[in-house]
Parts: C-alpha cells; sequence; structure tokens
C-alpha cells in the first residue's frame, strides 16, 4: 500500500516520485537529502555538500515551505504527516541523527516501530508529551 507523506504545515507533497525529499541543514551547509519511503529502509541519498558522518544530527526542513520538522514528541526525532491509499492517516517519526536506523508510525489506535535503534525510544509517549511514566513499585 503506497503512503503518501506531506508536510504538516503546508501540506506539499514530500514524496512526488520514489523518494521522500527534504532539506537538510548541517552547520551552515544545506542540501537536499532523499529518503526511502518504505518503513526499515535506511538507504539516504545526500547533497555532498552536507558532508555527512555518523552521528551528525541534521536539521529537516520542508523544501516547499521551509517548515523546521523537528519532532515534538523528542528533540532527536523528525515529524512528518502520511496518508495510506485506503485513507488512514498518521505522522511519521524518523531520526535526525545519521546513521541511527529508528522510525514510527503513528496513528490514532497504534505505534509500529522500525529500525535497530528503535528501542533507545522505548519510553516515548507518541499520544502525549514526553516520556512514559514508570509507576513506583
Amino acid at each position: 500500500m503506497k503512503r503518501h507523506y506531506y508536510c504538516p504545515t503546508c501540506n506539499a507533497t514530500l514524496n512526488p516520485n520514489v523518494k521522500v525529499i527534504l532539506t537538510a541543514v548541517k552547520d551552515s551547509s544545506h542540501g537536499l537529502i532523499l529518503l526511502s519511503p518504505q518503513p526499515g529502509n535506511y538507504e539516504v541519498i545526500a547533497a555532498e555538500e552536507l558532508n555527512l558522518h555518523a552521528g551528525d544530527l541534521l536539521e529537516l526542513r520542508c523544501p516547499a515551505c521551509g517548515r523546521n520538522l523537528a519532532s515534538r514528541v523528542n528533540d532527536n526525532l523528525a515529524e512528518i504527516g502520511f496518508r495510506l491509499s485506503n485513507g488512514l492517516d498518521g505522522r511519521a517519526c524518523f531520526s535526525r541523527r545519521v546513521g541511527e536506523h529508528a522510525t514510527f508510525f503513528i496513528t490514532s489506535e497504534e505505534v509500529r516501530s522500525y529500525g535497530a535503534d528503535a528501542d533507545t525510544y522505548s519510553t516515548l509517549n507518541f499520544f502525549g508529551a514526553g516520556d512514559v511514566e514508570t509507576p513506583e513499585r
């Protein structure tokens, strides 16, 4: 089932073809970055001028309106909207850190996680704000 990704601010389509297109900013450099739309596929094509290295934290922006796509759930994540061809919609959160493989698809009913580093964010509450509180024993 095809996912349509869009900017949560301007609703611009972020995957007009086979890749999700975002603007990436690292230090004073900026350029386009192309991501796979498939959950769990972490292939990245990045503008050479970004000079990316494992561990770099990128600022990701909508290429249409320029909005910073930082997630409200965690500073290390970016967040965009998605809609499936069957009408189901939600949001996709994914790591902004180069080489970190963590992606989350959130709908009104569930959170699906993908990637070897997804457990790093296991305490996040995607339906509210902040971490999930652990009851005292």
